[in-house]
């Protein structure tokens, strides 16, 4: 009996230890806290001004990771991630939404040596849109969100457009070069929300805090009626809010820095699950589901590659005789 007990004990507190660090990632049963669709409508037919006319997609990068790394228990597949920054786009301005990675980034996340790339010319897009766009937003305070923000080849530029919260432009330093944030990004004056907000004819502002202290999600109302939700991180696939499972918590402690609200994680996914149960037709844009955003891409539901558009605040040319 003692040498079983001996041999037990061990095997149980491993096969726990296992569970809690690669398996338990499951969504409750509710959600306390979800996605107010019906207020983000309202805020949008509140508004004024012409509703954006499309959205634009960079895949500025992509790689290849095992399938348990995106969701617990999925171990049929590999799971093809993308780094994106998006782009909505009206008549008379653009706004930008997520600063993806730089190239060092890319080598530094590298998972697979041959699933790998970077797309120079896509990031160089990216930087140039920003500093034509009205606005330069980021979902989240994560390295593969944020490089084309912190640096940025012309700071002086982007800093007039930055719209950061406390907790995003806090964590912008650590991913500088040098540590050190250029002294126009530095001094950006933040702005923090604490319910949904219309920013932009057609576009709604939601704090998500959970898989950050910043977290922020965006609805979007085309003008031809179309309805996105940009989610940033809350879930890397769609997978994991069809299949209500989160990532394990084992990424959490090697990957995340500033590390992730888990259980309001899995509310949010929880939360998702039922709001796009209950409205089909809403897109909802997940950052880094490569499979299924380039399939968005094929449709024609999301364009590829940025415009440039001048900003409503920009110098006209004066007319000519």
């Amino acid at each position: 009996m003692k040498w079983l007990i001996r041999i037990t004990v061990p095997v149980l507190v491993i096969a726990v230890g296992t569970w809690w660090l690669l398996l338990d990632g499951t969504a409750p049963p509710t959600a306390d806290n979800g996605f107010e669709i019906a207020e983000y409508r309202q805020l949008v037919a509140a508004g004024t001004g012409d509703r954006p006319k499309e959205i634009r997609i960079e895949r500025v990068g992509s790689d290849l990771a095992p399938g348990f790394a995106a969701e617990v228990g999925n171990f049929s597949a590999d799971y093809a991630t993308t780094y994106t920054s998006f782009q909505i786009v009206w008549p008379d301005q653009t706004i930008v939404i997520g600063g993806a990675i730089d190239a060092e980034t890319s080598k530094e996340m590298e998972q697979s040596e041959d699933g790998r790339q970077f797309d120079g010319e896509a990031y160089g897009r990216v930087t140039s849109a920003m500093i034509s766009a009205e606005k330069v937003l980021i979902t989240h305070e994560h390295l593969d969100h944020v490089m084309a923000v912190a640096r940025h080849p012309e700071p002086e530029q982007l800093a007039p457009r930055l719209r950061l919260n406390a907790a995003q432009l806090a964590g912008l330093s650590q991913f500088a070069k040098g540590g050190i944030l250029p002294a126009e990004i530095a001094g950006v004056a933040t702005e923090d929300f604490e319910k949904a907000t219309l920013i932009a004819p057609g576009l709604v502002l939601i704090p998500t805090r959970g898989h950050t202290a910043g977290s922020r999600s965006f609805f979007v109302a085309l003008e031809n009626g179309a309805e996105y939700l940009l989610i940033g991180d809350i879930v890397w696939k769609m997978s994991n809010i069809e299949n209500l499972k989160t990532r394990p918590r084992l990424l959490q402690y090697i990957l995340f820095d500033p590390q992730e609200n888990r259980s309001r994680v899995l509310e949010q996914v929880r939360a998702l699950h039922d709001l796009k149960k209950a409205n089909p037709n809403l897109i909802i844009l997940p950052s880094h589901d490569k499979i299924y955003l380039d399939s968005l891409v094929k449709a024609g539901t999301l364009q590829s590659k940025f415009t440039i558009v001048p900003p409503l605040n920009s110098p006209q040319p004066e007319p000519t005789s």
